[in-house]
């Protein structure tokens, strides 16, 4: 075969150099050429599939309970808060005291706050985040102190129902003045009127780990 092979081209030197003989072969590099191919997809099927992420992101929280999802958003907001209060060269050990009103009007407390009260000025949507997690946090605080009026009615006297009933609307008249307030400490957002029914409903921290008195600190 090999001595066929030298043969036939040392008897038809110019056919190896023929542009035909060139083409064929280059034939075999198609094949990698081809594996570069980029695929643009077309608007109408980037949309879709940034809706159907969307989407899935959606069924995924549906299973999620109320306490959760605010867990979730209020760490997220702390984290954000965390990394702009560290190039703000604020300590972390440092408790800043928050306020947002129900205009979404960030005011602070201490040596940093026309830096903090600038920040949000200057970062609106960061701000009405700050109003978002801080009423529903109060929200929170609101049903905890309902279900704990629901638990002491439960009793036949009904002194003592009267009684629920007073103790009940006094702590909803807290909670809605400690609504809007957070302070950060520690890279942490905490919700006053949450500490605040906590410390009711736990007073020794047999739950959460904190005492009365951990919380009454917060809460100055």
């Amino acid at each position: 075969m090999t001595a066929i092979a030298s043969a036939t081209n040392s008897a038809s030197p110019a056919k190896a150099a023929t542009p035909a003989s060139t083409a064929s072969s280059a034939k075999p590099a198609a094949p990698a050429a081809a594996g570069a191919v980029v695929v643009e997809l077309s608007d109408r099927a980037k949309a879709l599939l940034d809706k159907a992420k969307a989407d899935q992101a959606a069924a995924e929280t549906i299973t999620e309970t109320f306490d959760e999802r605010l867990v979730k958003r209020t760490d997220a907001l702390s984290e954000k808060l965390s990394k702009i209060f560290d190039k703000m060269n604020i300590p972390p050990e440092y408790a800043t005291h928050l306020k947002v009103d129900k205009f979404g009007n960030v005011s602070a407390e201490g040596p940093w706050k026309e830096k903090i009260e600038k920040m949000f000025r200057d970062s609106p949507e960061l701000a009405k985040e700050l109003k978002d997690v801080s009423g529903l946090n109060s929200l929170k605080a609101a049903q905890t102190a309902l279900d704990m009026y629901n638990e002491a009615r439960k009793s036949s006297n009904k002194q003592e129902q009267a009684e629920a009933w007073k103790t009940y609307n006094i702590r909803s008249i807290n909670i809605q003045a400690l609504s809007g307030v957070m302070t950060m400490k520690d890279g942490k957002l905490r919700s006053a009127a949450v500490d605040y029914i906590d410390m009711l409903a736990d007073p020794n921290g047999l739950a959460s780990g904190k005492s009365g008195k951990a919380v009454t600190e917060r809460l100055v």
